[in-house]
């Protein structure tokens, strides 16, 4: 009894460990960090509603504001390979990916334009920040730190690592509000670099697969693409029955 207790107290943000007063769970930069969390679908889970009336709102709020997130992310990496693209014009002016200066290498260019923006991604959104939680979590390697963001931003989240966790911080607040537009950004641009690699045939694994199920020999796959109708013996019946309402109309 005594130790279901002292669960309860911390899940509410009250220290077991300290005899003093710290910043409660649901402070103001806590519940922005949680959903954060929730719109992103990382879910840590080491913070979560306990009362009915809580639960029953993180569940409307997810419902609404994830597909609304997601569609929001999605726009931005849109946008964002507007860019990528710009750079893609650029880099086929220089010289070095012709050949014979007449001939562009297209592969060659191709790979190095995906290579320029997974150098950006991981240096701006693993490498610099896990050197910042490193030296702000004193109990953090650079290691752990960049193990958090991948963790983070490919939303595994399993939560065994979390910034801001120690109430005797300073500026938690800020830090965690911070934290929560990192994990927003970090997630895009890794959703562009995703974008930025399947545009690139060889490495479209989802083109790959069905182009080799397209291809495969099993009986009943193929008894089904001959039954179905083609979109092109569908155009051509509509095509033929035209031109015979025409000849017919012209009969008359």
């Amino acid at each position: 009894m005594f130790i279901t207790k002292i669960v309860r107290a911390n899940n509410r943000g009250i220290s077991t460990m300290n005899n003093l007063t710290v910043e409660p769970n649901w402070s103001f930069g806590q519940a922005v960090f949680f959903a954060g969390t929730v719109l992103t679908t990382i879910g840590y889970g080491h913070v979560s509603p306990l009362s009915t009336s809580g639960k029953l709102f993180c569940i409307f709020y997810a419902i609404i504001g994830i597909p609304i997130t997601l569609i929001m992310i999605s726009a931005c990496v849109e946008r964002l390979l507007i860019i990528t693209n710009k750079l893609y014009d650029k880099l086929k002016t220089f010289s070095i990916f012709y050949r014979n200066n007449s001939t562009i290498n297209l592969k060659a260019l191709t790979y190095t334009h995906l290579a320029l923006v997974f150098v950006f991604v991981l240096v701006v959104f693993f490498l610099i920040p896990a050197a910042i939680f490193s030296s702000i979590e004193k109990e953090w390697n650079y290691l752990d730190a960049l193990y958090y963001c991948f963790i983070s931003l490919t939303t595994i989240g399993l939560g065994d690592y979390i910034p801001g966790d120690k109430n005797e911080q300073p500026y938690r607040a800020f830090y965690k509000i911070a934290t929560t537009f990192y994990l927003i950004f970090g997630i895009m641009f890794v959703m562009l670099f995703i974008s930025v690699l399947t545009q690139i045939p060889e490495l479209n694994l989802a083109k790959l697969l069905s182009l080799e199920m397209e291809t495969s020999s099993d009986p009943e796959r193929q008894l089904l693409t001959s039954d179905a109708p083609t979109s092109s013996s569908y155009s051509r019946q509509i095509d033929e029955d035209d031109s015979l309402s025409i000849n017919h109309s012209s009969r008359y």
